[in-house]
């Protein structure tokens, strides 16, 4: 009997050192396939930024503010890559279609990232990438020359009713932000104007400055310091309450044409990044905008921060849509 129990218990200390060993080898598995998660070590190569537009435009010079903060925040550098054309079309459809690790990220502007779908046979959808951060959002403003025959908006429009299509307005793309902005105005105002589409903001301005164009509807990032130094003049701005640096100028709403419209300038990866990548960098994204150093410089640059979360932009995505699905039907955007 003694001999028996012996056994047994001999039996029952191996069958236990067993099964502590086997948990131990699983625990170790767990922590090994951790350390070696993508995420963990995530980046480990520099970080492609997409702009769809040209370097020197309103969305170029945001993210150059960006990168340049971030080289506080991520330990690999953030490199814009600038591939302008068809209004935006290009780089957005290069964004979709980047390898989806994390390492390819871009700008999508708001409402042009949407409005293309709804208006040409585009490559790609909204739902094509995941949000990331809002960064910026850019009132729309309606400007002339400083030498413009145009001192306000009521003379504007009524030059407009009384001489339809003479008055030539320039924009970053047909069916791009700016276009709609103006097209919108237009319509509420029922007046009939010549749009005249560019690749960019750039461009766009460059038309205005060089006397090719009667006006152009802008972002005010764009086109502060030019108002500043007296070569360009603001005749409205699409704001519900007036610019807190140009409280001399109208809101359209102040004016009897409740229309709201800006920029909302975001960032997004492709589809099917792994949600570990994601939030890590949405994480640093949102570390970078925080410093103090980087509001600073976006404060010089004239840009207006707001923040919004990947969720908050999901849905001001759905929201642009629908308000672009309404409006567009209405608008003349030829």
């Amino acid at each position: 009997m003694k001999k028996l129990i012996v056994v047994i218990l001999s039996l029952f200390l191996a069958l236990n050192f067993v099964a502590c060993s086997s948990k131990q080898e699983s625990e170790t598995g767990r922590d090994a396939n951790q350390e070696t998660s993508p995420a963990d070590k995530f980046p480990e190569k520099p970080i492609e930024v997409i702009v769809a537009y040209k370097a020197g435009g309103g969305t170029d010079r945001g993210a150059r503010v960006l990168t340049a903060a971030a080289q506080k925040t991520i330990e690999q550098p953030l490199v814009i890559i600038n591939k302008p054309g068809a209004d935006g079309e290009l780089g957005f459809t290069e964004l979709v279609n980047a390898k989806p690790d994390g390492y390819t990220i871009g700008f999508i502007n708001l409402p042009t990232f949407v409005s293309l779908p709804l208006s040409r046979n585009t490559k790609y959808t909204k739902d094509d990438v995941e949000p990331l951060m809002n960064y910026v959002y850019d009132a729309g403003v309606l400007v002339v020359k400083a030498d413009s025959q145009w001192k306000t908006l009521e003379e504007f429009i009524d030059y407009a009713k009384k001489n339809p299509e003479k008055i030539t307005i320039s924009n970053n793309g047909t069916g791009a932000s700016n276009h709609i902005g103006a097209a919108h105005l237009a319509y509420e105002a029922d007046i009939k104007v010549t749009h005249v589409p560019f690749g960019g903001s750039k461009d766009m301005l460059a038309a205005l400055r060089g006397d090719h164009v009667n006006a152009t509807v802008a972002k005010i990032s764009e086109v502060a310091n030019l108002v500043k130094n007296g070569e360009l003049r603001l005749l409205a701005s699409y704001t519900e309450e007036r610019l807190v640096d140009f409280p001399k100028v109208p809101t359209l709403k102040e004016k009897g044409y409740d229309i709201q419209f800006g920029s909302a300038r975001a960032l997004a990866a492709p589809k099917g990044v792994p949600n570990e990548i994601l939030e890590k960098l949405h994480n640093m994204l949102k570390e970078t905008i925080e410093l103090p150093e980087h509001m600073e410089a976006a404060k010089n640059s004239n840009l207006q921060i707001k923040y919004m979360s990947p969720e908050e932009l999901r849905t001001f995505m759905d929201k642009q849509e629908a308000y672009l699905k309404e409006i567009t039907t209405k608008l003349d955007l030829d």
